[in-house]
Formats: C-alpha cells, sequence, structure tokens
C-alpha cells in the first residue's frame, strides 16, 4: 500500500514538473454497479447472499499531457458504494433470516496513464492504473426475525483501500464519456466477529460509467 501511494505521488509530481506537460483540469460524475468480492466464512450461515446495490463517483480531475497521444490522469474522487445482505442463519434449530443495508464511503486518488486512440472521425481513449483510498464512513442497518438495529463499522475496516483500474472513453471537445472497471485488491476487514465465529474477507470492485467536464 506505502509503496503504491508513493509510486503515484511521485508521478503526478514529475507530471506537474514537466515544461512539456500540458495541466488541463476537470471533473467527473457518475454511478457504478459495486461488486463484493466477499468470502463469508460463517458456520451458522445456511445461505448467504451479498449483492451491489447502487455506487456513486463524481470529484476534481486532472490531465497532464504527454509525448506520443500520451498523458496521466489523477483526481480526488468521492466514492460511495452500497450493498444488500441476505442470510439465513441456524442457531440449536431455530431459523433467522437476516437482511441488511450497507453503505461505504471513501476518498480515491486515482493514476491512470492513458492513450488516445483516434477512430475515423472519432476521438477514443484508453487508460489504466492504481488507485488508493481512504475510507470516511461505513454503516449498517439490518433486521431480522428478532431484533433490529444501525451499527457504525468503520473502525473495523481497514482506513486505507487499493486496487486497479481500467477505463474506455469517447472524447467530444469538453466532454468525455466513459466507462470502466475497478478492481479492488485489499481485504478490507481488520478482524473477525467472534460471537457469529465469523471471518469475512471483502474486496470491493465497481462497474463505472460516467461523464466527465474539462474546463
Amino acid at each position: 500500500m506505502k509503496k503504491i501511494t508513493i509510486l503515484m505521488i511521485t508521478l503526478c509530481v514529475i507530471s506537474v514538473n514537466s515544461v512539456s506537460a500540458q495541466v488541463v483540469f476537470g471533473v467527473r460524475a457518475g454511478v457504478s454497479s459495486p461488486i463484493s468480492q466477499i468470502t463469508d466464512r460463517n458456520e451458522w450461515a445456511v445461505t448467504s447472499d451479498w449483492k451491489g446495490v447502487f455506487g456513486l463517483e463524481i470529484g476534481p480531475v486532472l490531465y497532464y499531457s504527454l509525448k506520443h497521444n500520451f498523458y496521466l490522469n489523477s483526481g480526488l474522487m468521492y466514492s460511495m458504494k452500497t450493498f444488500k445482505y441476505t442470510a439465513v442463519f441456524e442457531f440449536s434449530g431455530v431459523l433467522d433470516e437476516q437482511q441488511s443495508n450497507t453503505n461505504m464511503s471513501y476518498l480515491e486518488i486515482p493514476l491512470y496513464i492513458g492513450y488516445r486512440i483516434p477512430v475515423g472521425k472519432l476521438n477514443t481513449y484508453i487508460q489504466a492504473g492504481p488507485y488508493v483510498g481512504y475510507n470516511l464512513y461505513a454503516k449498517v442497518t439490518w433486521t431480522s426475525d428478532y431484533d433490529s438495529g444501525t451499527d457504525d463499522f468503520k473502525d473495523r475496516l481497514k482506513p486505507f483501500n487499493a486496487g486497479l483500474g481500467i477505463m474506455y472513453g469517447l472524447d467530444l471537445q469538453r466532454f468525455k464519456i466513459e466507462m470502466g472497471y475497478q478492481y479492488g485488491l485489499t481485504d478490507n476487514n481488520t478482524e473477525s466477529d467472534t460471537f457469529y465465529d465469523v471471518r469475512i474477507t471483502s474486496k470491493f470492485s465497481s462497474l463505472f460509467l460516467g461523464v466527465s467536464y474539462v474546463f
């Protein structure tokens, strides 16, 4: 994690200080479909299902033009992810169905290297690279056959996450229409639930569709 963060900061500094680099600012906004790469090792669960519900991404972006159609893209993105969890537990022969809605938000810094690809009269591009994020918020609201409640579990998540992203887009003057995929690399959980004997390994990915506007 530290190596990725240092690499991203170093590349940003190099690109900003480069005399030949042209810096362009903009804003990106879009929606995503979160994907939960979750392994729920719960010996009490008869069935369990994690499902991504909705995601949002918005924030300022920077484009650093390099040579030969290459460029660097970075920014500071507010990313929200929501999931729904449904499970049936069995305790001493008694079944208990539980449903929960999980909401999380991160500040993410991507660092993508991009390449402009002219296709006839269209200007398209592809970009890929790492990203790091800092957890801002994590809360779950749950109901079961016997109880309900709300839990703030931010302190049970690792503060930082990281992953890899790839994006393909269409450049329409000041507007960029783009779709992409982010693949989570880090296990975000810090501990097990000793009461239910649960060890959840959680990695979060997402499919993204959005629009960028360049000033």
